[in-house]
């Protein structure tokens, strides 16, 4: 199996306006647009992708917006592109079904993917599943990841949406640990923000490994000040432990392999990475 896939596509799907103490322990109320993103490898069996961003049903829910705004006040106006059609809402996506609209930016529909990959079922990273269910897509997911989201343990008010979960006809395919998945393409397990949570890993011939940490490292300043996510789903001291854990690994990882992160939810570091013409390779 070569080491290298062939190429690589970095994506966005929409943001959302959440407090800045979710993406980084002690990082307080101030309010700030997060990025929905993920990414596409090219390989030699086929597309890989990386989450999905949130379902236009839950973009345009008055009860998921609730959520977000529950409790808190608006934040600071939005000074980069892409802006968000609508600032007094709590969330924004591509138009139509945003992971359908986000693939054919780049020439792709959701046939055409050979793999899928969800870091957790959060509704901002898991609301294209039923999209790839439809499209016949293979979904890949830690199964402690789907254990959590069936136990009953969580819903709406912790991010959780039934609907991008428990479509029949998804072909689940769960993961119980580190493993190569495609050529170039593998997960890590990084649990702690939430039970079952996977970080995307990608090597390309040219451009070296390229880190994809979703929430186990939403912000750069995560890596910059070594401070883990704020935000673990359980709640319990365990949880923090194992976040802690997991952004150590990604950091050894990266320290390995001379990798570049490009965390989950951070803008400028999205903007600063899009993909040229034909992707990174």
């Amino acid at each position: 199996m070569t080491s290298f896939a062939r190429r690589l596509m970095v994506l966005q799907f929409g943001a959302e306006r959440v407090s800045k103490s979710l993406s980084l322990l002690g990082g307080g109320d101030e309010l700030f647009w997060a990025t929905m993103s993920g990414a596409l490898a090219e390989t030699t069996d086929g597309w890989v992708l990386f989450d999905t961003g949130m379902s236009r049903p839950s973009l345009d829910s008055p009860e998921v917006d609730a959520v977000y705004a529950a409790g808190r006040t608006d934040g600071q106006p939005w000074h980069l592109e892409p802006f968000p059609p609508d600032p007094h809402r709590w969330t924004w996506g591509l138009p139509g079904d945003p992971l359908v609209t986000a693939l054919a930016g780049v020439g792709l529909r959701p046939e055409d993917l050979s793999l899928a990959v969800i870091s957790h079922l959060h509704w901002d990273h898991s609301g294209g599943i039923g999209t790839l269910a439809a499209a016949g897509v293979p979904v890949a997911i830690h199964r402690d990841e789907l254990a959590f989201a069936r136990s009953g343990a969580v819903g709406p008010a912790d991010g959780y949406q039934l609907a991008d979960w428990s479509d029949p006809e998804t072909r689940w395919q769960e993961l119980g640990g580190d493993q190569q998945l495609a050529p170039g393409v593998h997960v890590i397990t990084t649990p702690g923000h939430t039970p079952g949570h996977l970080s995307f890993w990608v090597d390309l011939e040219q451009t070296g490994t390229w880190i994809f940490p979703s929430d186990a490292t939403e912000l750069a300043q995560n890596l910059l000040d070594h401070t883990r996510c704020g935000s673990c789903a359980s709640q319990t001291a365990a949880d923090g432990d194992r976040a802690e854990a997991s952004m150590e690994k990604l950091l050894a990882l990266a320290a390995d392999t001379h990798g570049r992160f490009v965390p989950g939810h951070d803008q400028v570091v999205l903007n600063a990475v899009r993909h040229p013409p034909g992707g990174h390779r």
